[in-house]
């Protein structure tokens, strides 16, 4: 795992507009500093997240990771578990110009995701506020995104 911090360069590599934003709101900051923010305000960088450089995104993702054991609500949980999910979806659009390290991220992301929709918790919360067939929904997503992540060789 990269120990430095990532370099314009590393963050936007194509010069799009969510990379321009990426480089203006993580450039020069540590995983724990962007923590801290996701912690405040996780929606506002979860696009620059999802399209910044391969070599940004392995060094920033565990940040986001961390999300998953910030929250005390389940509704809070659900909502980190949804945008992560647009993250690893955004990323598999180009999978090919991954590297296996964010490839092994986005797995773990996408494992955090699985392991809350599979949960007792998630079954209660989805039978109480919406209904089963909205988990499967979210479930069968997060098969999709498995194929795409680990494809029969």
């Amino acid at each position: 795992m990269m120990s430095n911090l990532p370099r314009k360069s590393d963050i936007n590599v194509y010069g799009t507009l969510e990379e321009i934003d990426a480089v203006r709101d993580f450039y020069g900051k540590t995983r724990e500093e962007i923590y801290q923010v996701l912690l405040t305000d996780y929606e506002c960088l979860q696009e620059e997240l999802a399209f910044m450089g391969s070599v940004a995104f392995t060094y920033y993702a565990p940040a986001w990771e961390r999300l998953f054991a910030a929250f005390p609500t389940i509704d809070e949980t659900d909502d980190v578990t949804r945008w992560t999910k647009c993250i690893i979806t955004c990323r598999c659009f180009d999978l090919e110009n991954e590297t296996q390290e964010s490839i092994a991220a986005l797995r773990r992301m996408l494992s955090l995701c699985e392991a809350f929709y599979h949960s007792q918790a998630c079954r209660k919360y989805y039978t109480e506020r919406y209904m089963l067939p909205d988990l499967e929904k979210e479930q069968d997503e997060c098969a999709k995104l498995h194929a795409l992540l680990y494809p029969a060789s």
